[in-house]
């Protein structure tokens, strides 16, 4: 039930405000305490009120809105203060009518306040600053109540407001704090002989002061404004220290050492199985000291092997480990960890065409110009010598070339084979951890027995593998593209499961490289008469062929060599900008200038990634730059939690055991914990060699990984075992890889 508006009489509400507005009346009850609508207390009706000691409030409201209650006990009180209201508002209309004509020339002026029963008097004044295109416009205020004014003359209003001490402390306050602001930027602006001088932020400044003349709202905005201009200024100042000192447009003048030795290059290019590395192995042999950088750490590690077992000591060199041999003076290394300021006789590359790797090109890039060797062996595909060929003219340094031939033929089988005609002494090529399994269960179900080797296993396990499988153990070998780096694996057969592989980005066809690598290891002089290679389960011999015979782009002679900034450019880039933020650095780095040079700047968005995440820890500078190379993969889950574990432990600076990345007991764990315990294990074992008080069980970090090596390598043995007596398992059901194919239609 609505209130009309014969419910009040003129005894409850004199004449004269009869004629006030009720938008306004309803404005300003609506704002009091005391008044309340029926739906706050819960009722429907108006009427329904009064059991809870409310009744309608009983002035004029508008049309839809006439439902405002009050306790029944204070209506006449609230009405008269409503009153009171009303005439405050009418008085603030003819004050500020007053305020506009007594305060036309001076500092100080009258607004409307949000509160009807109030005005807002406002005072400006002006800061002049040198280099400021004009003075900065300030303005502060204060609200008083219409009644605090009422009644005052022209004169005695002019005076009241242009005298009132709060406004002029707070007007004070705040050409102050804009003075000491300017002269906090000037300073750090200081006398620049670039362009990013004051002059520079100046105009930012005054542009972001213009219709912002509250000091709080001002400085907020010039804050803004002088954090991105500082950020600009490093970024254009770190660039150009890139170009200056680095200047990686000439990234060959950063290996001093390599270029003061006139090193002799010797590229040995031949396909798969033409005994490129044992060439290379004989120079090191013979060679006072030697190292060699290698593509994998089994790599690194089966050459450490070989060479000590045939009396040239040496060590190994990784990301993840280190194992010294008394009196050696020569190291097997991955090559990400070329040491460009130890010169030896002989270093030996392997793998060049890797140069064309986006993600890891770069390290085959600075082993090629910063190598401190006195010969340079350099190893790969025939596909790399141009671009090898061109890199040696930009050096000006003589280049041999010696070509090999394969020591036993390789023929491609014309036809798609069959999960049936798999045989013993078969590798089966896969792209990923999942695929691998996927056809090593298949293989399985056919009653092979079927050793698997994939990236996520430690060395250790995928030499064991390796071994069953060139023991006979395991029947065929299940693996990835690591087969075509080396991995010693001789085969009289490789088939490919599938011709494109994803690449960390997307899904991609493999390159004819790729496929003459992998290929390749099919027959093995000494083992087999000859080798082949073909296809199982999906693709074409056609597919196959039309990739063998396609160009390899990423390794033509215009190509561009990737490069990336090294941990003591980082540091003396942040060193020369006073920064410890990361990210800057990388962002510097990544926009260094290569025009018309042979180099471009790799792909620094991963290092970006992790230095996002570093910066947001706090860390001092040498631990992020410790931490911004660490040998962790971030598209990895796994990994990538146990990276973020040790930042954390760094962060923290306490030590961390073992134990807490991985359990003691790993009864229980099926393969992917495994795994991930191996890497786990093998990421602390980085991190106790960067901070070792920190990560202090460096030593019982070995033994708990072989450990989990020798789980996971157990695992994989009985998984891969053919099933008892050679019966074969049911087949696997419908959709799965190896499974039956539904037919439709008649059979052939």
């Amino acid at each position: 039930m609505s209130v009309s508006d014969d419910a009040f009489t003129a005894s409850d509400f004199p004449a004269n405000d009869f004629t006030a507005d009720p938008h306004l009346v309803f404005e300003l009850a609506a704002a009091h305490p005391d008044v309340v609508t029926p739906a706050a207390v819960g009722v429907a009706r108006v009427d329904h009120a009064e059991r809870h000691g409310l009744v309608p409030l009983g002035l004029p409201l508008p049309k839809g809105k006439r439902d405002l209650l009050v306790p029944a006990e204070r209506r006449e009180a609230i009405v008269l203060e409503i009153q009171g209201m009303l005439d405050r508002a009418r008085r603030r209309n003819d004050l500020l009518a007053q305020g506009r004509r007594a305060l036309e020339g001076w500092s100080t002026a009258l607004h409307p306040a949000d509160d009807r029963t109030r005005v807002r008097a406002t005072r400006t004044d002006e800061l002049p600053w040198p280099g400021l295109p004009a003075p900065v416009r300030l303005q502060v205020s204060r609200t008083l109540d219409v009644l605090e004014l009422a009644d005052l003359t022209d004169e005695e209003l002019t005076l009241r407001l242009e005298g009132d001490p709060a406004l002029a402390a707070a007007l004070e306050d705040a050409l102050s704090r804009a003075a000491a602001r300017l002269r906090r930027y000037a300073e750090e602006a200081g006398e620049a002989e670039d362009a990013w001088t004051f002059a520079s932020l100046a105009d930012r400044l005054h542009r972001a002061a213009r219709n912002r003349h509250g000091v709080d709202e001002l400085l907020d905005r010039w804050d803004r404004e002088f954090d991105t201009w500082r950020r600009e200024r490093a970024e254009s100042r770190g660039r150009a220290y890139v170009d200056r000192h680095f200047d990686f447009a000439r990234f060959e003048r950063l290996f001093p050492v390599a270029r003061g030795l006139g090193r002799r290059l010797v590229l040995v290019v031949g396909p798969t199985n033409s005994g490129k590395t044992h060439r290379a192995i004989e120079a090191l042999k013979g060679a006072y000291d030697g190292v060699y950088l290698a593509p994998l750490r089994l790599l690194a590690l089966e050459v450490m092997e070989r060479l000590n077992a045939e009396g040239t000591p040496a060590a190994l060199l990784t990301g993840e480990e280190a194992i010294p041999t008394p009196g050696a003076r020569h190291t097997a290394s991955t090559i990400e960890m070329m040491d460009p300021d130890r010169p030896v006789e002989v270093a030996v590359i392997d793998e060049i065409q890797m140069l064309a790797d986006p993600d890891r090109g770069w390290a085959w890039t600075a082993a090629l110009m910063g190598a401190p060797a006195e010969t340079v062996y350099i190893l790969g595909a025939p596909e790399a010598r141009p671009l090898v060929e061109r890199a040696a003219e930009h050096l000006g340094e003589r280049l041999e070339v010696v070509e090999l031939e394969r020591k036993v033929p390789l023929t491609m089988i014309d036809r798609r084979l069959n999960w049936e005609e798999v045989e013993p002494g078969d590798a089966l090529i896969a792209f990923s951890r999942r695929e691998v399994h996927s056809v090593r269960d298949t293989l399985r179900a056919k009653g092979l027995s079927v050793a698997a080797v994939y990236g996520a296993l430690a060395p250790e396990v995928r030499r064991r593998e390796a071994a069953r499988f060139l023991s006979g153990e395991a029947d065929v070998v299940v693996a990835t593209d690591a087969i075509g780096m080396g991995l010693n694996l001789p085969c009289r057969r490789v088939l490919f499961t599938a011709l494109e592989k994803f690449d960390g980005r997307t899904v991609r066809p493999l390159t004819a490289t790729e496929v003459k690598q992998i290929a390749g290891r099919a027959g093995r002089f000494g083992q087999f008469e000859s080798g082949e290679f073909g296809v199982v389960g999906r693709g074409t011999p056609q597919a196959l062929r039309q990739l063998l015979e396609k160009a390899d782009g990423r390794l033509l002679p215009t190509a561009p060599l990737s490069v990336r900034p090294t941990r003591g450019m980082l540091a003396r880039l942040a060193d020369y900008l006073g920064t410890e933020e990361t990210v800057l650095l990388v962002d510097c780095f990544a926009d260094a200038r290569t025009a018309g040079s042979p180099y471009r700047v790799g792909d620094l968005s991963t290092m970006r990634r992790l230095a996002v995440m570093l910066d947001e820890r706090r860390l001092p500078l040498s631990a992020k730059l410790d931490l911004l190379l660490a040998p962790a993969d971030l598209e990895d889950e796994a990994e990538a939690r146990i990276l973020a574990a040790i930042i954390g432990a760094v962060e923290a600076g306490e030590a961390t055991p073992i134990g807490r990345f991985v359990p003691a007991r790993l009864d229980g764990l099926d393969g992917a914990a495994l795994e991930a315990a191996s890497r786990a294990c093998d990421l602390y074992y980085w991190a106790a060699r960067k901070f070792p008080k920190l990560f202090p069980e460096r030593e019982a970090v070995r033994s708990r990984r072989a450990e989990v090596s020798r789980r996971l390598s157990d695992l994989l043995a009985t998984r891969g075992a053919r099933s008892a007596g050679n019966r074969r398992e049911p087949p696997p059901k419908a959709g799965f890889r190896g499974a039956p194919r539904r037919r439709f239609g008649p059979r052939r």
